[in-house]
């Protein structure tokens, strides 16, 4: 006659926990990772539409403007096609902004050679207080992005 097993053997339980514990152990750091994207993407789409403004002053021999609204969280490119607004998302905020003041608000623009009306650079701080530092330097116009204060 058969037997048959009515329940689960204690070294059957053991190897799931242990089993779900390693992959817990993998998915923490990922799962922690994932709160730094907004932050991130925000930073290389700005660096990207600035880098836009210069590419375009140098292309079309008319000066661009990037404007920043640090309250409302947006910056608007003036490029000669028209205006752009383009809003930070949700989870991150201007946390400082350098560049001179045009019509009361910080703006950058660009000439035709591509050279900015002058260096600076703006922080994007998320809520777990990561920041991260778009700069642009003052003769050439190259725009990067730094973990670091310059």
């Amino acid at each position: 006659m058969e037997r048959r097993r009515q329940g689960v053997v204690l070294t059957e339980l053991l190897m799931v926990f242990l089993l779900l514990a390693i992959l817990t152990t993998i998915a923490i750091p990922v799962v922690r990772s994932l709160g730094q994207w907004p932050l991130r993407a925000a930073s290389q789409e700005m660096a990207a539409r600035i880098r836009e403004a210069r590419q375009t002053a140098m292309a079309t021999g008319k000066v661009c403007f990037v404007v920043f609204f640090e309250f409302s969280g947006r910056y608007r490119l003036e490029l000669p096609a028209g205006r752009e607004w383009v809003a930070l998302p949700d989870e991150v905020v201007f946390g400082g902004i350098n560049f001179p003041l045009f019509d009361n608000r910080p703006t950058i623009y660009f000439r035709y050679t591509g050279a900015p009306n002058r260096g600076g650079h703006l922080v994007l701080r998320d809520g777990n207080g990561r920041r991260r530092f778009i700069i642009v330097t003052p003769v050439t116009g190259r725009v990067r992005i730094s973990e670091t204060p310059p």
